[in-house]
């Protein structure tokens, strides 16, 4: 298990969240508002990035913008958790979705970029 430690960093990183959103929802839930704009930032890379470095290719802009929106996605789902409880359903399954979403292209990307030395 230790071996194949990287590849479970999602999960891990999606866990901790959990339980620190979690916490914070219960000292201040309020920090949700401070937190909230930041939901756009990955929104603004992603317009910078086009406006400095536009793409060669379709499927290049395509994969920017997915790659744009998931972010944003699990960015947006910090201040939701805190200010609605990372225990609501609805907030419970959009990080078990942004979970398992980040935990498959996590492998993916490994499995396409890295040789693993056994």
């Amino acid at each position: 298990m230790w071996k194949h430690r990287r590849s479970w960093a999602p999960t891990g990183v999606a866990a901790v969240l959990l339980v620190v959103t979690a916490l914070v929802h219960l000292i201040e839930p309020r920090t949700a508002w401070a937190l909230a704009p930041l939901a756009v930032a990955p929104v603004g890379v992603w317009a910078w990035i086009t406006w400095r470095r536009p793409a060669t290719s379709r499927s290049t802009t395509t994969w920017r913008a997915l790659l744009a929106a998931a972010v944003t996605g699990a960015v947006a789902w910090v201040p939701v958790a805190i200010w609605f409880s990372p225990g609501h359903p609805a907030v419970a399954l959009a990080w078990l979705v942004l979970t398992l979403a980040a935990q498959v292209a996590w492998l993916i990307a490994r499995s396409l970029t890295t040789k693993e030395t056994r």
